[in-house]
């Protein structure tokens, strides 16, 4: 099992400091210290041996949330600066986005950096970014009157990204995109014998339109592809059948497990052979400490009070359902401390020393039973942590896992890297 570590970018800071500030999204000395401090990460992760590093796509968060608007771009310097680590957005939200640009932009980095790139795709679920970057009112997929849309507009961009990467040239006629625009073709091309000559077989016609466009670079290779869900069949369906790696944020043991078997047997019925947990990861967050109360206040601390505060607006909750709550009415819970306990019972959270933490992940490990997971998510929120001590935690916090519980979960095939001590 490969290990990524999914990196929020929230700016540390008490609730007096994020109010004193405000908006502390904008404050440059702020957002230069969280800057900072998550390029320190990322080195620390590749030094440690971890396999991948990410982070989440935000925009327009001036509360001082995740302001990650180009996370690419920010890889690309930290790809320069380490040895082995592979960097993937976690997630370009597609609906958002000009397909065609992504495609190309990825496609440009792993030519600059061989091997060192994935890259999840998401839906997006936030209207006041979503909205503002795709001018488009019905494309937010928490609303339930553009889920469909969205879906839609996802799927249709994602096949896209993909058949530029493909095809030396292609046209695409879809609901929502065309390449290249307008449907009829673009007419009087100037280069129409240049690139009758020298472009595609098929990029151009004998009345000088063109009629397909190729995207330029091809990519060295096909990056993974992640596709994150919480719970939605059709969602596990449609990675399964097209080959996409699904991430599945953690849950109960039974929907880990029947959402395993369902992407095991749809990637069976077309033609891909896999074992249980094969394509698969699960997300989750993790928090060390010398006791399990250490751990468990590290946590109130960063991913409750974000997940109390901000997440918990947003429906993130649903995933922490129980047969006790109100079937009726949105779980919402009284406060941070009261989040994290839940997050820890259902099974979203690992919690305690490293030996508690690897004996809490084995289940997680093995599906649930008969299987192997491809991949683990850390959702990493100690990055959130205020205060001067703060970099000394996160450090540990990963030098603990690669060094007390990653070995265990790696098969025999990793490199030398991740297979032993590591220090920095």
């Amino acid at each position: 099992m490969k290990t990524l570590v999914w990196c929020s970018s929230a700016i540390p800071a008490t609730p007096s400091e994020r109010r004193a500030r405000r908006p502390i999204g904008r404050d440059v000395h702020a957002y230069q210290a969280m800057l900072r401090n998550y390029e320190d990460i990322a080195r620390w992760a590749d030094a440690f041996g971890f396999d991948g590093f990410g982070s989440a796509e935000h925009h327009f968060q001036t509360e001082g949330g995740e302001n990650m608007p180009n996370s690419l771009l920010l890889y690309a310097k930290l790809a320069a600066q380490t040895r082995q680590i592979m960097f993937a957005p976690m997630s370009l939200v597609l609906p958002a986005h000009n397909p065609v640009r992504i495609a190309e932009d990825l496609a440009m980095f792993t030519h600059m950096f061989p091997g060192r790139l994935g890259v999840a795709f998401a839906r997006g679920r936030q209207s006041r970014w979503m909205q503002t970057l795709a001018q488009d009112d019905a494309v937010v997929s928490s609303h339930p009157r553009s889920d469909a849309r969205n879906r839609e507009i996802f799927n249709e961009y994602l096949s896209i990204v993909e058949q530029a990467w493909a095809e030396d040239s292609f046209q695409h006629i879809g609901k929502h995109f065309q390449v290249p625009y307008p449907t009829g073709g673009i007419r009087d091309w100037p280069l129409a014998d240049w690139t009758r000559a020298y472009g595609g077989p098929a990029e151009i016609d004998d009345e000088d339109t063109v009629r397909q466009i190729g995207v330029v670079p091809k990519p060295l290779y096909r990056p993974t592809i992640f596709v994150p869900t919480t719970t939605s069949p059709r969602t596990v369906i449609d990675a399964a059948r097209n080959g996409r790696t699904l991430l599945l944020t953690a849950r109960s043991r039974e929907k880990v497990r029947s959402i395993a078997e369902l992407y095991r047997d749809t990637s069976r019925a077309h033609r891909r052979d896999l074992r249980l947990g094969e394509g698969m990861g699960v997300v989750a967050k993790v928090f060390l400490g010398d006791t399990f109360d250490e751990a468990f206040d590290l946590a109130v601390q960063t991913a409750g009070y974000w997940f109390h505060n901000f997440f918990q607006a947003f429906g993130f909750n649903e995933g922490l359902r129980t047969a006790a709550d109100d079937p009726h009415r949105k779980v919402r819970l009284d406060d941070a401390r009261a989040l994290t306990r839940r997050m820890y019972e259902t099974g979203l959270l690992f919690c305690g020393t490293a030996d508690q933490v690897r004996d809490q992940m084995k289940d997680m490990h093995e599906v649930y039973g008969g299987g192997r997971l491809d991949w683990f998510v850390w959702e990493y929120w100690a990055q959130a942590l205020p205060g001067d001590e703060a970099p000394d935690i996160q450090r540990a916090q990963l030098k603990t896992y690669a060094e007390q519980i990653m070995p265990e979960f790696r098969s025999t095939s990793q490199p030398y890297w991740a297979t032993g001590k590591v220090g920095l």
